[in-house]
Parts: C-alpha cells; structure tokens; sequence
C-alpha cells in the first residue's frame, strides 16, 4: 500500500461535502486535518523536497476547499478520490513544470563571466582615453602618467622633471580637464584642442 494509490475516505463524506458546500469554516479544517498527511506523503514522494511537498498540499486542499465551495463534486461520496485525483494532477503537473524550467548552475565569483557589453563600452573608452591621450604635449602626458600610473605627488614630479610643484599642479589640471571635457562629448571641444596643445 503506497500513499500515492490510497487515500482513507472520512466516515462521511457526503455529509463533510455539504457541510463545507454551505461555508461551515469546521468543516474545511476537518478535511484539511485529514487528508493533509496523505497528501504530503503523495507530494513527497514525487518531488523529494519537503519544502515543495508543503507547498504543494496547500495547493491540492485549497483546489479541492474552493472546488467543494462552487458544489463542483459530482459523487461526494467518492470523496476520497476525488482527494486524491486532485493530488495527482497538481502534484504531477508540478513535476511537469519543474522538468521543463531551465536549470540554473551557481557559479563562483572567479568563473562568474563579465557582461560583454560592458567589455565593449570599457574597450571604447580605453580607445577615447588612449586618443585623448595622444593629444597631449609630452610633458602633460608625462605628468599624468607620473601621477596616475605611478602615484606621485606633484611634489616629487616637479623634483623628478625640475618644475616648480604649482606648474605641476596646473598642467595636470589642465590636461584632466580637457580628457574630461573630450571624454563626455562637450560642446567645449574646439578649445580643448587647443589648451591640449599650449
């Protein structure tokens, strides 16, 4: 005797039939009482999930509550089978429904892949940067590379390439300042040109 081929029918299950047919709250919890192991034995037995095999009898006695509601029972004396007919059908269909839902596989955070789009947009303004780079004088781009590449102070770029600090700080600023302006399309570009080149 498998849980799934055989559900015990109540004493009387015309009488539970009609009495939740009228709306009697006692009598829902009554069925629910009943049926609610055999159900989850059913579910289970299917899905070897707890957790699903729950979800699953809410779904099955609620389907069989609201269809015992609109009278929809044919034979309530096969009360039972319609318990257990109900069960199958969601149950299998759930089954059904798991088989054909795409599979997901957790990935680690080093195989995790990197959007290709963003691979693009990063390729494009690597280019702009590059190009706006190249419109430098070779003492700013040699100022910019100290300071960003290398992480020197202005202090320590002007000793390096015998500049006062304060004309340090300004030719960077103004070349971080025309990549910027270069960089975000601003309708100041004609001039950026030129305070690259001075």
């Amino acid at each position: 005797m498998t849980p799934q081929k055989y559900i015990t029918g109540v004493d009387d299950s015309e009488a539970l039939v009609r009495r939740i047919g009228m709306g009697e709250r006692a009598a829902e919890a009554e069925l629910v009482a009943h049926y609610c192991d055999c159900v989850f034995a059913m579910a289970l037995a299917r899905t070897h999930d707890r957790e699903t095999a729950r979800e699953l009898v809410d779904e099955v006695l609620m389907a069989v509550i609201l269809t015992l509601r609109r009278h929809g029972v044919r034979e309530p004396a096969r009360l039972s089978g319609f318990v257990r007919g109900t069960a199958v059908n969601i149950i299998n269909g759930h089954v059904r429904a798991s088989y054909r839902a795409p599979r997901t596989v957790r990935l680690e955070v080093d195989v995790a892949g990197e959007d290709p789009a963003d691979a693009y947009e990063r390729m494009d303004w690597d280019e702009l940067a590059g190009r706006a780079l190249g419109l430098l004088n070779s003492s700013d781009r040699q100022i910019l590379s100290l300071s960003l590449l290398e992480g020197l102070k202005p202090g320590e770029i002007a000793a390096r390439l015998c500049l006062s600090p304060v004309v340090v700080r300004q030719r960077k600023c103004r070349a971080l300042r025309a990549i910027f302006l270069l960089l975000h399309d601003d309708p100041r570009r004609f001039a950026v040109r030129l305070m690259l080149r001075a």
